[in-house]
């Protein structure tokens, strides 16, 4: 086979990707369920990027003579908490906070196990001591894992987007590692090295980009594991510190005034709990797109 035999195939070989994703999305767009989660993560986008828009109040501004309002009072259509902060505004600013973290730790957490994952996978005699390194990681409970993390580092959002990354790395590493040893067995790789191709330009350029699938997957569940992780981190004192508008130190600080004044942790709740469902249900219809379009392709 000449060489620009293979080098025309690599080409149409990415084309047919690209089409698979293309037919992958309209898949997506058919599950209603999917259009749901897809509708609440853009109003959380939204409300994270425009949030001084969208609310003129400061969301640490106290005002003790109009503490514990209400639902639907005017001015504070989803009253106040017991220092008299409006809690619309601590819900919009909240919204950015999760989404900042949970991008920060999936990311972090992706580069470490997407590099775990290539390496383990192509090469045999790394793959036992990296997979015995992940063995080790996943003999911690997560939620444990980051708690220990975050005992050493100190308690700030910083070094909880750290803890839920490293607890993101091992999963991350296994899905990648498994992808990794059935590309690297396909008829254009072996072309690829039998042109002389450098084991980085073929892990990088060739490998990477067909297990993309799984990690996108992977990714856009473990949105929603890092969001519940930080409300669950800092309900415990462990993430974000008051006055820090963050959706689990809400319902922790309202927890003494739940039979008072219940919106106080039933609002934040209902927004962790909309934004978790959205990325795992945007998630599941993902990866059935996904098994769809491969066993179409079979």
């Amino acid at each position: 086979m000449s060489t620009e035999v293979v080098t025309q195939q690599v080409p149409s070989h990415k084309k047919k990707k690209e089409f698979a994703l293309f037919k992958t999305w309209k898949r997506l767009i058919k599950n209603k369920m999917a259009i749901v989660g897809l509708v609440i993560i853009a109003f959380q986008l939204f409300m994270a990027l425009a949030a001084p828009v969208i609310v003129g109040v400061d969301p640490n501004k106290q005002n003790l003579e109009l503490s514990e309002l209400p639902i639907g009072t005017e001015g504070h259509w989803l009253g106040t908490d017991n220092y008299g902060r409006d809690i619309w505004s601590r819900i919009v600013y909240g919204a950015r906070i999760s989404l900042l973290v949970g991008i920060g730790a999936v990311s972090l957490g992706l580069v470490g196990g997407v590099v775990l994952g290539l390496l383990s996978g192509y090469y045999r005699r790394l793959d036992g001591i990296i997979m015995r390194f992940v063995d080790l990681m996943f003999a911690f409970p997560g939620i444990l894992l980051a708690m220990l993390i975050i005992a050493i580092l100190g308690t700030s959002l910083v070094n909880v987007v750290i803890a839920i990354s490293i607890w993101s790395i091992p999963t991350c590493a296994r899905i990648v590692r498994g992808s990794v040893l059935s590309i690297k067995k396909q008829e254009y790789i072996i072309a690829m090295r039998s042109l002389g191709a450098s084991d980085l330009r073929i892990m990088v350029r060739h490998v990477l980009p067909n297990c993309m699938a799984p990690i996108i997957v992977f990714a856009t569940m473990r949105m929603a594991t890092a969001i519940l992780s930080t409300a669950s981190l800092s309900f415990l004192g462990l993430g974000a510190q008051p006055p820090t508008p963050e959706w689990g130190a809400m319902i922790a600080a309202g927890q003494e005034y739940m039979w008072t004044s219940p919106h106080m942790i039933v609002i934040p709740g209902i927004a962790i709990m909309l934004v978790v469902f959205a990325f795992n249900v945007v998630g599941d219809a993902l990866r059935d797109a996904l098994d769809q379009g491969m066993s179409l392709d079979k």
